[in-house]
């Protein structure tokens, strides 16, 4: 279970979170909206520990999360992606994909030299793991291009393939749909159920409401930083609130 309780985050006099509190449970996935500006992204970079905070906890599983310190975060097994991939353009998508697992024996110095039995193995493990993610993908054709070559969509799927190799319990999704075309969405929509019923957890960040509609279990609507409704997709498609702030007033 993650649990997330009053967070609030501010930059000066402007308050970007404020005391924001949700719950997603393994197994489900929880969509994020609201209009530009209403602290979707800074509620990511927090659980994600990039972003200080000014009040509030995250726990995973009643285990405490140490907000602030991205490389602790990782390694309690959540992992983020961004609107715009952070891919290495001039490396293959088979070697970006490498670049996502963790650990990797052959980068301690010790274990190269006194241990190269198990770095060759471990090594040959993340390959095929690597290869597997691919298939899973649908970018095994793609594998020795370069990542800058990719399309929108196929980066974004590289992207989650990425987080895929370190074995994240915790998904953060920012706007996996943002500029991609219809095929790809639906194959990211097939990806993301398969994860949910893996028992994986997934918080969904997504200006598509029908993706929003066709994949979340739970939808939560933020505005200014706040909270301002909760519930299933049908029920805050019909929220007057939502539709106020978010999905604009009817003509």
């Amino acid at each position: 279970m993650l649990t997330v309780c009053d967070l609030s985050v501010s930059y000066g006099r402007f308050q970007a979170l404020r005391s924001v509190s949700l719950q997603a449970a393994p197994g489900s996935i929880l969509g994020l909206i609201g209009p530009n500006g209403s602290g979707k992204s800074t509620f990511l970079n927090v659980i994600a520990g990039v972003q200080a905070v000014a009040s509030g906890e995250v726990r995973l599983d009643g285990t405490l999360v140490p907000l602030g310190l991205p490389e602790r975060v990782a390694a309690h097994g959540i992992g983020r992606s961004f609107q715009t991939p952070r891919l290495a353009h001039r490396l293959t998508v088979f070697q970006n994909i490498m670049i996502g697992a963790r650990p990797q024996a052959g980068e301690r110095l010790r274990s190269l030299f006194l241990q190269p039995a198990t770095v060759r193995r471990r090594e040959a493990d993340i390959q095929d793991e690597a290869r597997s993610v691919l298939r899973r993908l649908d970018l095994s054709h793609k594998a020795n291009d370069y990542a800058g070559m990719l399309s929108g969509g196929q980066q974004k799927l590289l992207s989650l393939g990425m987080l895929l190799m370190g074995h994240p319990r915790v998904l953060l999704l920012d706007e996996p749909a943002a500029g991609v075309n219809p095929v790809l969405i639906e194959r990211q929509i097939n990806l993301l159920k398969e994860l949910r019923a893996e028992g994986r957890i997934i918080l969904l960040v997504e200006h598509n409401m029908e993706m929003v509609c066709g994949v979340c279990d739970r939808v939560v609507v933020l505005d200014s930083g706040a909270v301002i409704a909760e519930g299933d997709p049908d029920a805050i498609r019909r929220d007057e609130r939502v539709m106020r702030s978010y999905l604009g007033e009817p003509a």
